[in-house]
């Protein structure tokens, strides 16, 4: 165990209390007594902070016009209560994962906004376009993001100045890093067909600006059309266009992402993409937020990657049968030209991820913190179909960022387990305490409401919140296998 490191237990809000455009309708006003009751309970249990979406959709109505009321009302009952506060700035939109029970859009001024600055006459020019054919509006693709960048910078900078009083009461600031808020594609959300667990997911880069990305970085890479051709035995020199896979059901089946120069550039291009996005979002956050005149530096900044846990493999025995892990690649979590799969010491495919965040630790105000989700799942998570080794997964993830002195939190991904003993026991296991040697430096439960009202997800709370605090000596947590 690392010392130095408080082990955090907090929970999620709902995604919304009440009409937070009419806070005083019958409605609402039965909601927020709800939810001061739950904060109750969260305190008395222990639970140290309370997360809360911040969403874009609610707080700037227009241009650079905020309205914070419903936030000042959220954030005081939170401290009212006796919790920290950990804010979410929500940068995507709210409706069509697991889970979403409200629809909260990205403002219609926002894509406009961004079609004045870019050029682009065609709102689909600044939305993800999968190999379907369809198009996602969760959030900003990621082709757009160095002009988007001024737009999140004036919320974060709205944000720091509007609540910059409660700067003590702040955990943690939570960036939104794409769909649900998790640094990936939406690669199996709802706007394409069959691509949702446990399928392998649609590949989301078939928009113009995407398909002109990727011919600008291969002729970078390359330098020109021969080059090209040298590397991938085809005719860019002679006229050929260089595209997406055509057809990536037949790319994937022929074992192309793994075989072939193209498939494996491809995927280099597609996870790079993604990682410069969250570099950037990141790198604006903390030149903000942990700036040296910051009155909110010293807070830290955290970023969520989800476990997509699905076709990563199958237990035999106690060795690890590799799926084909096609899930993770859509969401652009892992490349296949590293061959680093196979390789406890190279993450398992997510070293290039966690050195991504392992060079932003390089603030001296602020620390830049990993959530990684289905902390609760274990090994066979799903059945055969799913082919998941969920459990394992998390252990790679945790003993990635270990390695590269990233700080990391876990979550559970779905609600419904937390009426289950099992699935405490597994998160617990994954906990940095004496006598485990993990890596999680906190958890994270989704929801409040179902800890709250649910007796054995009470009972496990408390129990957890009390492993943490006697830290002094041999662990009383369960280990798994």
């Amino acid at each position: 165990m690392n010392a130095k490191n408080h082990i955090t237990v907090n929970v999620m809000a709902p995604l919304v209390v009440g009409d937070p455009h009419d806070l005083f309708s019958g409605p609402s006003q039965e909601a927020w007594r709800k939810f001061k009751r739950h904060l109750q309970e969260m305190k008395r249990l222990g639970v140290e902070a309370v997360t809360t979406d911040v969403w874009w959709g609610l707080i700037e109505t227009a241009p650079g016009i905020f309205d914070w009321t419903y936030y000042d009302k959220l954030a005081s009952e939170v401290i009212d209560a006796g919790l920290k506060w950990i804010p979410i700035l929500s940068f995507h939109r709210c409706g069509g994962n697991i889970g979403d029970t409200v629809f909260v859009p990205i403002k219609p001024w926002v894509w406009s906004e961004l079609k004045s600055i870019t050029g682009y006459t065609d709102e689909h020019d600044l939305k993800f376009v999968s190999e379907q054919g369809n198009t996602s509006d969760e959030y900003i693709s990621f082709w757009n993001t160095v002009h988007a960048l001024p737009l999140y910078e004036r919320v974060m900078l709205a944000f720091r100045s509007h609540f910059a009083h409660l700067a003590d009461h702040i955990a943690e600031i939570n960036v939104s890093l794409g769909p649900a808020g998790e640094l990936r594609y939406p690669s199996y959300n709802s706007h394409d067909d069959g691509a949702d667990y446990p399928a392998r997911g649609s590949l989301q880069c078939y928009s113009r600006p995407a398909i002109e990305s990727f011919r600008k970085w291969v002729f970078n890479k390359y330098h020109n059309a021969e080059g090209i051709d040298r590397a991938w035995g085809t005719n860019v020199a002679g006229g050929q266009e260089i595209n997406p896979p055509s057809n990536p059901a037949e790319f994937f089946q022929r074992g192309d992402h793994w075989d072939i120069t193209y498939g494996r550039d491809f995927f280099e291009w597609y996870s790079t993409i993604l990682f410069n996005h969250g570099r950037m979002v990141l790198r604006l956050a903390l030149s903000v937020f942990a700036a040296d005149d910051s009155p909110l530096a010293g807070i830290d900044i955290g970023a969520k990657v989800p476990g997509v846990h699905w076709r990563t493999g199958r237990r035999e025995g106690d060795r690890v049968v590799l799926g084909d892990r096609l899930a993770e690649l859509a969401a652009g979590l892992l490349r296949t030209g590293f061959n680093d799969w196979d390789h406890d010491d190279q993450g398992r495919g997510y070293r290039p991820l966690m050195s991504l965040l392992a060079e932003l630790q390089d603030n001296p105000n602020s620390r830049v913190v990993l959530h990684f989700t289905c902390l609760e799942m274990p090994d066979g998570e799903g059945g055969p179909e799913a082919n998941s080794v969920a459990r394992t997964l998390v252990t790679w993830v945790g003993a990635e960022a270990d390695r590269q002195g990233v700080p990391i939190k876990g979550e559970n991904a779905v609600w419904w387990t937390l009426p289950k003993h099992e699935s405490w026991t597994l998160m617990r296991s994954h906990l940095d305490l004496p006598g485990q040697e993990e890596h999680y430096q906190g958890l994270t439960i989704l929801r409040m409401g179902n800890v709250a009202e649910n007796r054995v997800a009470n009972d496990e709370m408390a129990r957890t919140i009390e492993v943490v605090k006697n830290q002094d000596g041999e662990s009383p947590v369960a280990k798994t296998a």
